[in-house]
């Protein structure tokens, strides 16, 4: 058995934590679909039932590396972050101190998440790095440089039709 590395520990905890969220999102959000009485109440069970099913899905995209998976975890730690805010006092009658401190607590989750993601990122390389820089030639010109240099073509184009003496 090979040893164990340090990426391969952050995998297994944000594969952990995201299963667990999409474990209690979609069977808490599910139950309090049944049960909910005002509008409130089923927006919470929506929210629960959305992030739950997110989760699941960013899951998925970490583990085939797709390149959605950014936008995935943005868009279910929005989500977890709302629902973690409007739950406790729409469910509990919670106050408003005890609705932001669960939602700086799930954004913390949330931070965890994305730092536990992008330490597992590898960018792949299509050449091998060169060692020596590039010859003149191959010097790549930006597009600001470029159209910086068409203007002043211009510029010298337009001087040099105004100093043209016009013939009648």
């Amino acid at each position: 058995m090979g040893t164990l590395r340090w990426a391969d520990l952050k995998l297994a905890a944000l594969t952990s934590i995201l299963v667990l969220a999409a474990y209690i999102g979609i069977v808490e959000g599910f139950n309090a679909s049944h049960w909910a009485r005002n509008f409130a109440e089923h927006v919470t069970a929506a929210a629960q039932l959305g992030y739950g099913t997110l989760a699941f899905f960013a899951l998925i995209s970490i583990l085939k590396q797709h390149r959605f998976a950014r936008p995935l975890i943005e868009f279910w730690g929005a989500i977890f972050v709302a629902t973690s805010i409007m739950s406790p006092v729409v469910l509990d009658n919670a106050t408003f101190a005890k609705a932001i401190l669960s939602g700086f607590a799930a954004s913390l989750i949330v931070a965890l998440i994305i730092w536990l993601w992008a330490g597992n990122q590898t960018t792949p390389v299509a050449q091998p790095v060169a060692k020596e820089k590039p010859a003149p030639t191959q010097q790549v010109i930006s597009p600001v440089d470029r159209w910086d240099r068409e203007l002043a073509e211009l510029k010298a184009k337009i001087r040099e039709a105004e100093a043209r003496p016009v013939a009648s």
